[in-house]
């Protein structure tokens, strides 16, 4: 104990490196709730996906109208209408909200790591499928987890069936 604060020092921390300049997200894999965690994250971030493919229909159900124009070659030219802004806006809140959401997973400043400034469109299917070697490494399985944790807190399951 140092200074009155408690600190508990884990030899179970999985690494990854996530990008060529050596940065690293971390696991600490004694964590039971890990894989809940992990769950939680990715059903968060798909119904982000779903509100905001609900927001996009709303957008384009709507008549449109010019945003921004410009002259060019003497005309004036619509550069982008107003559906197309609030879209582009749209999709842009969407990655920085789901962004947020995989960073309460994987570490403040993750996605910044792994994606740096560039969003795409598979970009968090491609994090997933990346990162799930590892996840099996590390051997979290949502369903191996849970078979753990029922053996361990509770050893006599087959006496308590029987007493039901």
């Amino acid at each position: 104990m140092a200074n009155g604060k408690i600190r508990v020092k884990s030899s179970t921390i999985y690494t990854i490196e996530v990008n060529d300049k050596g940065d690293t997200i971390e696991f600490d894999i004694s964590d039971t709730g890990l894989a809940n965690k992990m769950v939680r994250t990715f059903d968060k971030v798909n119904n982000l996906v779903d509100e905001y493919q609900e927001k996009a229909k709303e957008i384009d159900s709507r008549p449109d109208e010019p945003f921004k124009k410009a002259i060019v070659d003497g005309k004036e030219k619509v550069l982008i209408t107003k559906n197309q802004y609030d879209g582009a806006a749209m999709i842009d809140e969407l990655y920085q909200k789901s962004r947020e959401t995989l960073d309460t997973f994987l570490g403040v400043g993750a996605c910044q790591k792994i994606f740096g400034d560039k969003n795409y469109y598979n970009m968090f299917d491609d994090l997933a499928e990346q990162l799930k070697p590892h996840f099996n490494k590390m051997g979290i399985n949502a369903q191996n987890l849970k078979a753990k944790v029922v053996n361990k807190y509770t050893p006599n399951r087959e006496s308590k069936r029987a007493l039901k």
